[in-house]
């Protein structure tokens, strides 16, 4: 028989302001814009009415005019720049979650989604695209006559 070695365990060193903010925070970021990539796509909720369909796009932070709104073939891209401005002098950064860079999200609209009259109003860190409907094609009577 062997005899019993004594064993050796290295507990992990643990920093308690990492612990506390990986409490407070943990992942919620990644899920507010879902995904690591280095080219985010914001979040989008999509409605529509019997006369035009609303986008409202996620864009905190953003000033208008780093917001880029581009229709083109029945699809809709909103592209833009979040521009990186927190500032380093005299601090040490414990966790940096907030993105920043490029990002790009296109939706491709329905057939019956209008290429004029779109609006797109910027408020509160939220964007709404208002593209109307195309009013529906009904038939037209043609009177038959003769000579």
């Amino acid at each position: 028989m062997q005899k019993n070695q004594p064993t050796t365990t290295t507990l992990p060193t643990r920093d308690p302001f990492q612990t506390l903010l990986g409490r407070l925070f943990g992942d919620t970021l990644q899920d507010f814009y879902g995904s690591n990539e280095p080219q985010a796509q914001p979040r989008i909720n999509v409605s529509e009415s019997d006369q035009s369909y609303e986008l409202a796009f996620e864009l905190p932070g953003l000033e208008e005019k780093d917001i880029h709104v581009q229709l083109q073939d029945h699809m809709l891209t909103v592209s833009g720049e979040r521009k990186e401005n927190r500032e380093t002098q005299g601090k040490r950064w414990h966790r940096v979650e907030h993105r920043y860079g490029q990002f790009s999200r296109t939706i491709a609209l329905p057939n019956d989604a209008a290429g004029n009259g779109v609006q797109a109003v910027y408020r509160q860190g939220v964007l709404t695209v208002t593209v109307p409907k195309v009013p529906e094609s009904r038939p037209t009577k043609i009177e038959v006559r003769t000579n």
